[in-house]
This record gives C-alpha cells, sequence and structure tokens, in this order.
C-alpha cells in the first residue's frame, strides 16, 4: 500500500505554514498526507489576526476518521494550541511514530499557543514521542537551557531525552553563525549544517518537521530522514516566492536538493568540529555552482549547447580527484535544434568526469582555476571568444600520446604551450569526437559571466 503520513495542527489561511505546508511537503517528499486541524486560524505573511480553536470532540473524531482507515507510518504535530488537545494528542497517538514540533509561535513572531501549552507538552507529549523538533527558543523554554552554541544545543538535547523523548533534534537557525541542526538519539549526535540565508520563509518549521513524517513514514531510517528533511527544507526556504507583503513563504520542490553529509559526532561537546568546515565547503560549492547553472538558463542561446550537451563543474579548494567536484549528473541539453535548454539532473560531486578532468589539469598549473564548462564549438564562437577579450588556446587530437586522457593531456598541453592560463580552451574534434570549446575560470560566476560576454559579441554580428 501507499506510504501515509499524519499531521495534526492548524490551518492557515494564507497557504504558507501549518496543515497547508505539511500536505504539500507531503506530496513533494511522494507519501500520501492526511489532516487533523487542530485550529482554524486567519493570518497572512505579516501576521496572525486571529485564532479559532476547534471542539477537542471534533479532533478526536478527525483523528479516529484517519486511524480506523489509513495504516499511518508516521504522524506529526504543529499547533496544538490548547493543554486539553495536547492531552487528547498524546492519548490517540500513544505507540504511533510521532514527531512533535512544539509550535509556540508563528514566523511572524505572533503567538499559537494558550496558556499551559508548554507544561502540557512536557507532561504528556514528550514522554511518547519518537522524535522532538524544537527550534531554539521552543527548547529553551521546554528545558530552561540558554542556548547560545552548539555545546548548549547539545546539552539541551541531552535534558530534553532525559525528560522522556526517544530522540531529539534541535533546530539551530537561531544560533550565531551557519544553519545547524542537531540530532540526539539518546548515544550519540549527528550534525546537519548548510550555509544559513538571509532570509525569513513562513512555513519552515512546518516544512521541516513535515518531511521529517514524511521519510519516516517512508523507508528511511532516522538519521537519513533528518538528512533529506534538512535538505529539502533548505531548498523549500531558496526557492521562497514573495506572494504578500509581509515575509516569504517557502515552497517545496524535490529538485535542486544540496549535497549534504551528515557528521557524526560522540556523546561529548565538540566531537564533530574536524568535519564541520569540509561539510560547508561542499555545500558552498554546490550552492555556487547551482545558481550559476540557473543564471546561465537565463540566457544561454540553444546553439550553444553541443549535441553531447554540456557541462559545468566546480571543484573544492584543493581538489585532487573527480569525488572533490561538483557537476550535473545528466547535463544541460536543449529540447530540439531551436529548443528551451534545461538543466536534466541535479548538481552533485563526482557527477563529471570529462570536464572535472579539464579542471584537475588547470589546478596544477594554477589552483585557483576551479571551474569550467563545455560550449558548442564553431569558427564564430572563438572569434567572438577573441573579440570579447578572453584568451584562448587550443589541442590537436591527433598529436595525443597513446593511453593518455584526452581531457587533462590536450589541457595541459594548451595551457603549456601558451605559457600561462588562458580563459578558453577549444580543440576542433576529430574521428567520432565533437569539436567542443571550454570556459575555464577561477568560480562558476567568472565562467558564466565569460560566456555572458562571447553570447553578447556573438548578438552583434
Amino acid at each position: 500500500m501507499h506510504k501515509v503520513a499524519l499531521t495534526i495542527g492548524g490551518s492557515d489561511s494564507s497557504g504558507g505554514a501549518g496543515i497547508q505546508a505539511d500536505l504539500k511537503s507531503f506530496v513533494t517528499a511522494g507519501v500520501h498526507g492526511t489532516s487533523v486541524i487542530t485550529c482554524v486560524t486567519s493570518q497572512n505573511t505579516v501576521g496572525v489576526k486571529s485564532i479559532y480553536p476547534l471542539p477537542v470532540n471534533e479532533i478526536e473524531s478527525q483523528i479516529n476518521a484517519i486511524l480506523s482507515d489509513f495504516e499511518v507510518g508516521a504522524a506529526k504535530t504543529g499547533m496544538l494550541y490548547s493543554p486539553e488537545v495536547v492531552k487528547l494528542v498524546a492519548k490517540k497517538m500513544e505507540g504511533a511514530k510521532l514527531i512533535v514540533d512544539p509550535v509556540l509561535s508563528s514566523t511572524t513572531g505572533h503567538s499559537l499557543s494558550s496558556t499551559g501549552l508548554s507544561d502540557a507538552i512536557k507532561k504528556h507529549l514528550i514522554p511518547s514521542c519518537y522524535l522532538l523538533v524544537p527550534n531554539v527558543p521552543e527548547a529553551e523554554k521546554l528545558c530552561d537551557i540558554e542556548i547560545k552554541s552548539m555545546d548548549d544545543a547539545r546539552r539541551a538535547c541531552i535534558s530534553l531525552h532525559e525528560m522522556g523523548a526517544e530522540n531529539v533534534l534541535i533546530k539551530g537557525g537561531h544560533i550565531k553563525g551557519d544553519a545547524a541542526d542537531i540530532l540526539f538519539d539518546g548515544k550519540k549526535f549527528y550534525i546537519f549544517v548548510l550555509p544559513k540565508m538571509d532570509r525569513k520563509a513562513h512555513g519552515s518549521g512546518c516544512t521541516f518537521s513535515a518531511f521529517l513524517a514524511a521519510f519516516l513514514a517512508g523507508e528511511d531510517g532516522l538519521v537519513e530522514a533528518a538528512r533529506k528533511a534538512k535538505a529539502y527544507t533548505w531548498s523549500a526556504i531558496a526557492a521562497g516566492i514573495s506572494a504578500g507583503r509581509g515575509v516569504d513563504i517557502v515552497r517545496q520542490r524535490a529538485d535542486h536538493i544540496p549535497v549534504l553529509n551528515v557528521i557524526e559526532g560522540g556523546h561529548e561537546a565538540g566531537s564533530y568540529k574536524k568535519h564541520y568546515e569540509e561539510q560547508m565547503e561542499k555545500a558552498r560549492t554546490w550552492l555556487s555552482l547551482q545558481n550559476a547553472v540557473d543564471e546561465l538558463l537565463s540566457f544561454l542561446p540553444p546553439a550553444f549547447v553541443p549535441e553531447v550537451g554540456i557541462n559545468f563543474v566546480y571543484a573544492m579548494e584543493g581538489a585532487s580527484s573527480y569525488e572533490e567536484i561538483c557537476g550535473i549528473e545528466g547535463r544541460i541539453g536543449r529540447k530540439g535544434k531551436t529548443g528551451k535548454i534545461f538543466q536534466s539532473g541535479e548538481c552533485r560531486f563526482g557527477a563529471s568526469k570529462h570536464i572535472a578532468s579539464i579542471v584537475l589539469a588547470c589546478m596544477r598549473h594554477d589552483g585557483n582555476m576551479r571551474s569550467a564548462m563545455n560550449i558548442a564549438y564553431s569558427d564564430d564562437v572563438v572569434k567572438a571568444c577573441d573579440e570579447a577579450g578572453l584568451e584562448s588556446a587550443s589541442f590537436d587530437r591527433k598529436d595525443e600520446p597513446p593511453g593518455s586522457s584526452t581531457m587533462e593531456w590536450g589541457t595541459d598541453h594548451a595551457i603549456t604551450r601558451l605559457g600561462h592560463m588562458p580563459d578558453i580552451v577549444w580543440d576542433e574534434g576529430g574521428i567520432g569526437k565533437e569539436a567542443m570549446v571550454r570556459i575555464l575560470g577561477r568560480n562558476p560566476h567568472e565562467v558564466v559571466e565569460k560566456a555572458r560576454n562571447i553570447v553578447a559579441h556573438l548578438a552583434l554580428k
């Protein structure tokens, strides 16, 4: 049967958070979503105007309807609002894989709880939940520990676990620095970190816990579900839309999901730190490349896409292998000869060999030359490169020594002949080999700007 997840929370009239955000997240993650509405809120991207709590017996009726028919793989709670609803949910969901998002206020800062809610959550829900997912202010209120650092968050996780939560995940968006979340399973800590975005996004908290429920309802274990939920939520924030006069609204999507490796740590404080910077560099490398690909797709003419497609790569600092170079799975293609160009796969480390080989060859001459992409060859393109002030170098495949890698040998040969690093390396192809132009740069933005310059000079012809 199809996997099923359940959300228990408030309805958001703006469509950005609450039940609405949860159901969109469930669909994105590929599970069937069911819902129990606890409150009807009148809110928008600016603030909450009113809250109408549903009668407890009506909430119970909804829960009964779902549980009597569906095999719920995992359930999440959001806005419960009152102690009475907390008690009901704890009773009805006993034994379920329950993710508790202890919602106390909205993104816009308005209270979403009545008197005694946090005490009721501590008494009734925390001891029975599979996973507790507070943000920093919620965790501080629940365990009375001030959280200013990851080590503070670690102590708070232990405290909340001792209060009865089987697993605890504290969302670290309020902590200074990068957006690092910390998961504690009672034995070990796991860190999930991505670059923090300078924007508020309505519905991000609901979306995160909904993705957790969705992935746990499927085939994923706890750590993998948390990793995917973090990456998918980050992508939803990055894709956020400005639909109202206030904060942005998250936009759930199943593509452009960032590279995210789990950082494991022991019970001791600070044990994760040696892997932290490596993960952050990977995330920033991925983000720089994906942003550049998005920009490239906005202006590059279809004629620039060769028959084999375009790959575009960006290497980590000091890279020495394909696995340290981020490229596009499936490349950039085009629909027909003159059709729209599109990205046919995700940006992933190790996804490219041909263009990655070019970057590795460049880095042996200049460690700062970490990005490259290929475009279709033509005499006009080569002339446009010259007219744009870009320095070119070339190689002839007929000169390639036996047993060598064409891309590495050709790039190295072209650079050596020129005596310094060019902007462009091209060749006229060979038997069964398409002629190609490669644009080199220190980073993806520089490569895109060189491509834009070439396009502009071709347009002048």
